[in-house]
């Protein structure tokens, strides 16, 4: 004991030292996390079992026919499909045990999952599949799924989980048609006595959520489906009924909305005014540039590619986007199916432009600064944009610096909405600044197929896209974009900007273990979460 004490004597200033450090840094804690993070250490905070979502008055919560924005996103929580895409935009199996697809044939042999049971307690049958199908053709143009089951010729069953569906013809024919929402046949004597039971229809699914109740002008309640084949289900769902959608952000100040998507471009400012929290997201808006290939100079390949290398994308992104938007390869979503996105014609090269340009036969020939051609015709850029879009205007003009630089004369049209209109149909630009909300499905045949707005027709790009319409296995399909997307670039047609971000908006203790994706916005919430203050 008395080596101890005189242990402490002799060191007692250095024991002093350690214990007031101790003592500092637990004081910094605490006033990081008041100050930095505004957590009071008093306040005392506790979970909630209830996620609190919004949506504008329904028409009807039968899924086929509804033609409410909300019901489509809600009713992927009710139901599922015989596939999904995930984060690349790729299908996959959801009620699906395993598949076999025949591309010359058309068809694909589906084998469901064992044991699926509806929120009624009855298995998921094979009939179940082709009464969807009957269903949505009998409900036509009213149904947001029309489209993808009008390229579906008929389901042949063969039992109870087996069966094999047959596709019109072998170019419409993709995995992503199978996205659709199956509905019960039970109860209901023919497709038409579904899709005409509107009125007090109450959702019966196979998804991880199940309807619990609904009160058309206040709310609709969903609870976990124990018995769901996936993922665990523990919180509920309410989705509260509002006369505008615009009322979301305010209602978060209440805690009578958890959390939104928000792809607007002042949601940075809300968040920090409301003191809330945000993932971001990519969102499926593509912003890109069109060249004219019908103008002398950008019939040539090299030259659409030497531009694109003097264009300084991240720059661009950076003061036109106010960094709000991701880079990407192509038109596609970034590393689409999987395939992962290289960012090569993104890298922002003056030198490399230069002497493509050079090769190309156009260069400064006479001095004077600017590019001619071997005629000595001084080249004129004229770039289109259209006038009330504030971020494709800045982007345009910033595009118009980097030409400047490479020594071109620039036009910019900066028009209101029918000139703009106008010129594009007549191809009057060299270069249009544009942008696109793609469908999930990126069927871009559209885009080279000479009925697009500026009238691009290209025979082997349409030929490759076609290609991705086709029954293939998941490799295959993967090889026949990577295909697409190495033509798409060496062609260069397009030059794809970015894809613009979104955000999923909650409040200050709102969490998300995983994020949705822009084409099912509550895709994941079974791993979102949020605590409230305790009084």
């Amino acid at each position: 004991m008395s080596k101890i004490i005189n242990f402490i004597k002799k060191r007692w200033i250095w024991i002093l030292a350690v214990l007031l450090l101790f003592a500092v840094i637990v004081s910094s804690i605490e006033i990081y996390k008041e100050e930095v993070l505004n957590i009071d250490p008093d306040i005392k905070y506790k979970q909630k079992s209830t996620l609190y979502f919004a949506a504008e008055r329904f028409d009807t919560l039968n899924p086929i026919v509804s033609q409410s924005e909300d019901v489509y996103y809600i009713s992927k929580l009710l139901y599922d499909s015989l596939f999904d895409f995930d984060d690349n935009m790729n299908a996959t199996p959801e009620l699906v045990e395993k598949y076999t697809v025949d591309t010359e044939k058309a068809s694909v042999y589906i084998k469901l999952k064992k044991g699926v049971k509806w929120h009624s307690g009855k298995v998921l049958k094979s009939d179940d599949v082709r009464f969807t199908v009957n269903a949505v053709k009998q409900a036509g143009s009213k149904s947001p799924y029309y489209e993808k089951c009008s390229r579906i010729m008929y389901v042949n069953v063969k039992n109870n989980r087996e069966f094999t569906i047959f596709f019109n013809n072998n170019y419409n024919c993709s995995l992503d048609i199978l996205t659709f929402p199956i509905v019960p046949s039970a109860g209901y004597s023919t497709p038409y006595q579904f899709v005409t039971d509107t009125d007090g229809f109450k959702p019966v699914g196979t998804g991880m959520y199940m309807y619990s109740s609904y009160d058309y002008l206040k709310k609709l309640k969903l609870k976990p489906n124990k018995d769901y084949y996936a993922d665990e289900v523990t919180n509920k769902i309410q989705v509260n009924i509002l006369p505008d959608a615009s009322y979301k952000s305010s209602l978060t100040e209440i805690n009578e909305v958890t959390c939104y998507i928000d792809k607007s471009t002042d949601r940075y400012s809300i968040v920090k005014d409301k003191k809330l929290n945000m993932y971001d997201m990519i969102s499926g808006q593509v912003e890109f540039v069109v060249f004219n290939t019908k103008k002398p100079y950008l019939a040539s390949k090299e030259v659409r590619k030497a531009i694109a290398y003097g264009i300084d994308t991240e720059r661009i992104i950076r003061k036109s986007y106010a960094s709000d938007a991701v880079l990407t390869d192509s038109l596609y979503y970034p590393n689409f199916l999987g395939v992962l996105d290289t960012g090569g014609m993104n890298e922002y090269d003056y030198d490399k432009a230069s002497q493509m340009l050079t090769k190309a036969a156009i260069k400064d020939f006479d001095g004077d600064g600017f590019l001619e051609d071997v005629y000595g015709n001084r080249i004129t850029l004229t770039i289109l944009v259209k006038k009330s879009n504030a971020q494709r205007v800045s982007a345009c003009k910033n595009i118009a610096k980097n030409m400047e630089t490479l020594g071109f004369k620039v036009d910019v049209k900066a028009l209101p909405s029918n000139q703009y209109k106008q010129a594009m149909a007549s191809r009057n630009f060299d270069l249009l600044v544009a942008g696109c909300d793609m469908e999930e499905t990126y069927d871009l045949r559209e885009f080279f197929n000479g009925k697009n707005d500026w009238g691009y027709y290209n025979a082997e790009l349409l030929t490759k896209s076609r290609e991705l319409e086709r029954l293939y296995t998941e490799e295959k399909q993967q090889q026949k974009y990577t295909q697409m997307k190495d033509a798409l670039l060496d062609e260069m047609p397009y030059y794809a900007l970015c894809y613009k971000k979104m955000g999923l908006v909650g409040i200050s203790t709102f969490t998300a273990d995983k994020l949705p994706t822009f084409n099912n916005i509550y895709k994941n919430c079974n791993t979102w979460s949020w605590k409230e203050r305790e009084n």
